[in-house]
């Protein structure tokens, strides 16, 4: 009877772990098998005053189906260094098509689906951080509590408008780069490599996303994020609170963009060669990102906040918000 009893308990048992381990498949979608592909701008050959657009392709490799957020500034957002201007070019007023994608499903996106406009502002070599945030859902399509997201850099040249030919994006290594004069956080790295800092001494390596998450676990290196999330708590932070307002920040100073987690917020800088993000820079979750301010002058720092229901299925028809602030650097 006793022996009867602690084989029903086992099979008990083991019921319960594979339950447990069933729904943390479903549910636990990770950002590394979530893929951005093939990110370039549009058209390919890109002049000084020309507007282009951002086109990339979504790969789920996960066993999850995923839920992209698609809202009035896109499938994604994007953030350049140098050289780009973004600005508004339509009222948001619209519903976009929510994008839901099964395990092995890839799909197109395009900003030129957004009321964002980019614009070629000055010539030079452009690093760009494409940003897709997503949600897993459940085999019923019931969409989690929590948004993940997932990045993708890569460069692309602005030209003068006499040039007629189109010349390689040229990247020295990180040690060249770094006694040129260039911040360490500023350094670029090839579409496809990683930016990471030995632990012992700080010097910079480029390498691929692979290895670069095994010798941060490994504790060889540690990565951007980790290199700049302590300096957060300090700086200068710009809140709901000022919006419409002008604010004063010196030059070669940060400042934290924290709207709240209420909307899920698509932030851009209007003259980023004032002000730009700071990327790979890890921030709380109710924080949008960290801006360097480099020149004097004034840029305009806009938000569209879509509501968070926008990405339950069905969606919401609550419309987004506008958010926008002044930065006048003296």
């Amino acid at each position: 009877m006793a022996k009867n009893k602690t084989i029903a308990i086992a099979a008990i048992l083991i019921m319960m772990a594979s339950t447990v381990t069933s729904f943390q498949l479903v549910h636990a979608a990770s950002a590394a098998n979530i893929e951005i592909t093939n990110p370039q701008v549009s058209p390919s050959l890109v002049r000084v005053g020309d507007e282009f657009a951002i086109n990339a392709t979504l790969v789920n490799n996960s066993t999850d189906i995923i839920t992209v957020h698609n809202g009035c500034g896109g499938a994604f957002v994007t953030v350049f260094d140098n050289h780009v201007s973004v600005g508004v070019k339509k009222v948001c007023n619209w519903m976009a098509v929510q994008i839901i994608l099964k395990p092995g499903e890839s799909i197109p996106v395009t900003s030129l689906a957004s009321n964002l406009a980019y614009n070629a502002s000055s010539a030079g070599n452009v690093n760009a951080n494409v940003t897709v945030t997503y949600s897993s859902a459940n085999q019923s399509l019931a969409a989690s509590d929590t948004s993940s997201t997932v990045s993708k850099s890569f460069l692309f040249t602005i030209y003068e408008n006499n040039q007629t030919n189109s010349k390689p994006v040229t990247i020295s290594s990180p040690l060249e780069q770094l006694r040129s004069g260039i911040a360490s956080n500023n350094i670029q790295c090839r579409q496809d490599l990683e930016l990471i800092f030995k632990a012992t001494d700080d010097s910079p390596a480029c390498v691929k996303p692979s290895t670069a998450t095994k010798l941060v676990m490994w504790g060889w290196a540690r990565s951007t994020e980790n290199a700049n999330a302590e300096s957060i708590s300090t700086i200068k932070t710009i809140t709901l609170d000022d919006n419409g307002k002008s604010i004063y920040i010196n030059k070669g100073e940060r400042f934290l963009v924290k709207l709240g987690s209420n909307f899920i917020w698509n932030i851009q800088i209007g003259n980023q060669t004032v002000a730009s993000r700071v990327v790979n820079i890890m921030v709380v979750k109710d924080a949008q990102g960290v801006y360097e301010v480099h020149n004097a002058g004034n840029a305009t720092i806009t938000g569209v906040g879509d509501p968070l229901c926008r990405t339950s299925i069905p969606p919401c028809e609550i419309h987004s918000v506008l958010f926008r602030a002044n930065i006048i650097v003296p």
